[in-house]
């Protein structure tokens, strides 16, 4: 979904986030896969304080009421999804709708469960980082953990009429999402970047063993909770897979802080 007229950039940039949860919640997967683990952590929701950070449409929030919460905070800083969220909870006593970015949230009272879904397609890169900047700290936080992984893949396996070797050559040193379709539920044997709650960002590149110039890299975004892997990118729709042809034999990633989100640092040791 893209906004087609002009306008101011703040205005542009309010609803072109806006639109990004519209897009987001078509990921029935996701869904489904993060209720699966508020459900197994229920005896803390139950009676407890819960913070959505980054609320969306508080879905998340409003099935936390569902499995009996005490109290939830529903943060969130985009003022288009704000009017939703205060005519959604209109009249709940147990909700407060706070108008912050949850950087900037003291809550009075300590925190249960912690909701949020801050991951980008190369992990880092949206708003985990926001996370380990908090400004109280809750007893759990829902996921924990998340791996960026990847996989080598020759050119003969995935190039098309389209997208040709002339074509990726372009590439180099360049991330893509969506590139090619590709099933992500083949193997990624390779880790590169790990984030842990409390332990933050582990990791920042890859060496390989050989030469693999005319090999294909795919980067894709697994979330985990705690030993339990709950999807990866592809199978959840809202985080695409990432390609780009080795130009090296070592690359490495950094990730700057812009105040809103991650920015991406991506380069080939040659």
């Amino acid at each position: 979904m893209d906004i087609l007229n002009h306008m101011d950039e703040e205005r542009y940039s309010e609803l072109s986030d806006f639109l990004a949860f519209v897009g987001m919640y078509e990921d029935t997967e996701r869904i489904r896969v993060y209720k699966k683990l508020m459900d197994a952590h229920r005896d803390a929701i139950e009676g407890g304080v819960v913070v959505e950070a980054g609320a969306g449409f508080g879905i998340f929030s409003e099935y936390a009421l569902e499995l009996g919460a005490r109290r939830v905070y529903v943060v969130e800083r985009n003022e288009f999804m704000l009017r939703i969220l205060r005519r959604k909870f209109r009249g709940d006593s147990r909700v407060k709708v706070v108008p912050l970015d949850v950087m900037d949230f003291s809550p009075d009272e300590e925190v249960d469960v912690l909701i949020h879904d801050f991951y980008g397609p190369l992990l880092y890169d949206e708003s985990l980082y926001v996370l380990d900047k908090l400004r109280f700290k809750p007893r759990i936080v829902l996921p924990d953990g998340g791996r960026l992984v990847m996989k080598v893949v020759p050119f003969d396996e995935i190039l098309d009429e389209v997208v040709s070797r002339d074509v990726v050559e372009q590439l180099r040193g360049v991330l893509v999402a969506d590139l090619f379709d590709y099933d992500s539920s083949n193997d990624f044997p390779h880790g590169v970047l790990d984030w842990k709650w409390g332990e933050g960002l582990r990791g920042d590149g890859y060496r390989f063993d050989r030469d693999m110039r005319d090999y294909m890299l795919i980067f894709a975004l697994e979330l985990w909770h705690g030993n339990r892997f709950m999807c990866r990118a592809g199978e959840c729709s809202n985080w695409s897979l990432v390609f780009t042809p080795v130009a090296g034999r070592e690359f490495r990633f950094e990730f700057r802080w812009g105040g809103d989100f991650m920015k991406v640092y991506f380069r080939w040791a040659h």
